[in-house]
């Protein structure tokens, strides 16, 4: 997120690699902002199974509710993002988070549930779910 050193190395290993390739990163990062500058396709993330803090970054999941496991409450959320609604931040703040891409962590227990319930909830509020280029 803010290591300057670390993103720039990321981004010259993609550049590398196949600089075609969409990157993905949290709004506000090192990482997004130097692929940018680099001429990478960026694509702005959000995390489903996750708290945020007011700031806009993820709760370490050192902290107690880091991680988010009701899937009606995820989904929830997840449409709120998707249509630039706000969500609640740990703190009990409202924070407006505008993702092209949502990611359901695998490691979550209930990952594929999750991911299902986002989908579908998604999908009724109307969103189009495509793959990026």
């Amino acid at each position: 997120m803010h290591h300057e050193e670390q993103a720039a190395a990321v981004v010259e290993a993609v550049t590398a690699y196949d600089r075609t390739l969409p990157v993905l990163g949290l709004p506000g990062s090192a990482w997004l902002r130097l692929a940018g500058e680099a001429g990478l396709t960026t694509v702005q993330e959000a995390f489903a199974d996750r708290a945020y803090t007011p700031e806009g970054t993820l709760v370490s999941r050192r902290l107690p509710g880091a991680v988010l496991h009701d899937k009606d409450v995820i989904a929830e959320r997840c449409v709120a993002m998707a249509t630039g609604q706000p969500v609640t931040d740990v703190e009990g703040g409202s924070l407006t988070i505008e993702p092209a891409s949502i990611c359901v962590h695998g490691d979550t227990p209930g990952a594929v549930e999750i991911a299902r319930a986002v989908r579908e909830a998604l999908t009724a509020a109307g969103a189009t779910l495509q793959p990026f280029a």
